[in-house]
């Protein structure tokens, strides 16, 4: 599996624009891609695992992050669009999720309840491990959709992608476990 050195590296690149997102997710193959997706979910799962109601809707008077709340909701709401990239890329016969983040910040939501975090990232969870089990042996790797933020994509771009957006989360969530557990 990727070391979280050489993810960090490459996410850095592809979020600068010093290489696209598709030369980025050419480097490794899929497979390590995955595994640190399923890595990365479980760090999510964990670091909501023993909050409380107050701390997954602390949002810190100093640091300008999300709540714990807001950052769980849109992950999962934004998972939609990842789950239907990765079917419209392949000839999988899912059904695609009608209601899908078109934006930024799509779907946050502040205190909501510790217990429906976890249930609902839980079936979020199996719902993208699903879509990625039955897309990923349909996978042509010289399909390649253009996209008007993320350039040539194509599937292991998308699995890359929706690493990026997970890492990215769960350093704020692990951040706001922190503080909320100091408040």
């Amino acid at each position: 599996m990727l070391t979280t050195d050489t993810l960090n590296a490459l996410l850095l690149e592809a979020f600068s624009k010093q290489t696209t997102w598709l030369e980025a997710s050419s480097r490794y193959p899929v497979e390590e891609f995955i595994a640190a997706f399923h890595s990365t979910r479980q760090m999510m799962q964990a670091s909501i695992a023993d909050l409380t109601n107050e701390q997954v809707a602390y949002v810190s008077p100093a640091h300008p992050m999300w709540s714990i709340s807001e950052s769980i909701t849109h992950l999962i709401y934004s998972q939609h669009f990842y789950y239907n990239k990765l079917l419209a890329i392949t000839t999988s016969q899912l059904p695609h999720m009608q209601e899908a983040a078109r934006g930024f910040g799509e779907g946050a939501l502040p205190h909501r309840p510790a217990e429906e975090l976890r249930v609902q990232l839980s079936a979020a969870t199996e719902q993208i491990n699903l879509a990625i089990e039955a897309t990923r042996g349909l996978a042509d790797p010289h399909k390649i959709e253009q996209n008007t933020l993320f350039g040539a994509c194509a599937y292991h771009t998308w699995i890359l992608l929706l690493l990026g957006h997970e890492v990215d989360h769960v350093r704020q969530a692990i951040i706001m476990r922190r503080l909320a557990k100091k408040a």
